[in-house]
């Protein structure tokens, strides 16, 4: 509700899905195509809105909290399961960022929930249907972040060094994880053969690899991106429990025999994934992390925490966990809303200030009809206006040879006319320059509409536009 009440403009991500929902692909670049997959279908029933946005993401955060739970009450109490998800909150990349502009992220951590999930209870409770999960939630995160095959690997690896666990991942019916996860992946498989730099350049230059740069410099952003992930948890944790973390359990709250096995799987999954880090680090010559990208690999570290201390599960433990959970709730959601004033106190507006509606309608005014292609000078501007025209098609194209492939993909599908258009706060040197290379010269006019929720005195919007009727 917040998010469909607040604005009409998009932020990167979410403007990102608009235009690649426009249709179905195996593949859409840098990322694998199961968020979009969902959001196309979303789409189809809402229209290319923030509202399909919003509905899908917040599900998935939803799913992910659920899963999260049924993780947790596969070896803990009901207190330790709903600490399991809250940790979740308290972990920014998750409990902010989702909230702000993630997609991807947010699905992938769902998935890694999810696996966790479907893993515990195969060793719990042995049956053909676990296996069937396993392969579901290794598929569909293989179909969310490429990055997710290092959590599979870890756990994995880490199973087969305990011996209920191993017994339990190889018993009768195993194959069918296998099977289900290559059945679901298959698909984008044969794509991502076929494009395999374009679906990994992106990420490989983000890693930031380089061999002239110092191991300490890689090793601070990896210790920076892990505590940007984990420090809330850790303060809220250090704070709630106190001298309850350093005291060793009683026999009483010690784990059942019968779950024994779930701290070594822990200890060694955590070991596995650090050891693979510092190999980016030391091996790989990687210099830069996400703390995105370490939210699926550490979400399970509270299920950790409360397996390595089940007395801080005791009656009148932690309370003021559960406060710390309730103020940054609270506190993230007062956040998410009041973005767009946020940009009005600092006079520095953003997607969310664009006047989108108020744009649309004087284009509608200025003669256009809403339908052909839209080219916008980046794709946060084209996803605003095919929000608003939901019969257009619409491309991002900044500029150089992506801008003259966007226009002749247009001139290809502009039977219903071409509007073309930038915005002064994201300009992109150059660009109608680079336009009139291919299109007949002409002046573009411009709309001066003032920004949303910003103070009278702010400078307004400006947008520049050339509309090419059919």
């Amino acid at each position: 509700m917040s998010r469909i009440t607040i604005s009409a403009g998009m932020k990167w991500d979410e403007s990102e899905q608009i235009l690649w929902a426009q249709h179905l692909q195996l593949g859409y670049g840098p990322q694998p195509p199961l968020y979009t997959w969902m959001q196309w279908a979303i789409c189809q029933l809402l229209g290319p809105s923030v509202l399909a946005l919003a509905s899908l993401k917040h599900s998935l955060i939803a799913l992910t909290y659920c899963l999260a739970w049924l993780a947790g009450r596969q070896i803990l109490n009901d207190k330790g399961a709903w600490w399991v998800a809250a940790g979740l909150l308290l972990m920014p990349p998750f409990g902010w960022d989702s909230l702000r502009d993630q997609t991807h992220t947010v699905m992938v951590t769902a998935m890694t929930m999810g696996l966790w999930f479907a893993v515990l209870r195969q060793v719990q409770k042995p049956q053909a249907i676990n296996f069937v999960l396993i392969g579901l939630f290794c598929g569909l995160g293989m179909l969310s972040k490429y990055s997710y095959a290092m959590l599979i690997g870890a756990l994995f690896l880490a199973s087969m060094t305990v011996a209920q666990v191993r017994s339990a991942i190889f018993a009768k019916g195993w194959w069918l994880a296998p099977l289900v996860g290559a059945l679901i992946f298959a698909p984008h498989a044969s794509w991502l053969a076929s494009h395999w730099g374009m679906a990994t350049t992106e990420t490989v230059q983000k890693m930031s690899i380089s061999t002239e740069a110092s191991h300490l410099n890689g090793l601070g952003n990896l210790l920076k991106a892990l505590l940007s992930t984990l420090g809330l948890w850790l303060i809220a944790v250090l704070a709630s429990y106190r001298s309850k973390l350093w005291t060793p359990a009683p026999q009483t709250t010690a784990l059942v025999p019968s779950r024994i096995w779930v701290k070594p799987l822990l200890q060694r999954y955590l070991l596995i994934v650090a050891v693979c880090l510092l190999a980016m680090v030391i091996v790989a010559d990687v210099t830069d992390f996400k703390q995105r990208w370490m939210l699926p690999l550490t979400a399970i570290v509270p299920m950790a925490l409360y397996v390595w201390r089940p007395a801080l599960l005791e009656q009148g433990v932690g309370r003021m966990f559960t406060i710390f959970v309730i103020v940054f709730a609270l506190i993230f959601l007062a956040m998410a809303t009041l973005r767009p004033w946020q940009g009005g106190r600092k006079n520095d507006p953003d997607e969310l200030n664009h006047p989108v509606k108020e744009l649309a309608q004087q284009l509608r005014g200025a003669g256009y009809t809403g339908n052909g292609v839209i080219v916008g000078s980046d794709h946060m501007i084209a996803a605003m206006l095919h929000s608003q025209f939901p019969q257009s098609y619409a491309l991002g194209c900044s500029e150089g040879a992506q801008l003259q492939q966007c226009l002749s993909q247009a001139k290809a599908d502009a039977a219903g006319g071409l509007l073309l258009i930038t915005r002064a706060d994201k300009p992109v040197p150059s660009w109608w320059d680079g336009i009139f290379t291919t299109q007949a010269k002409a002046t573009p006019q411009v709309l001066t509409i003032p920004f949303e929720k910003m103070p009278a005195s702010a400078t307004p919007a400006q947008y520049q536009y050339l509309w090419i009727a059919p």
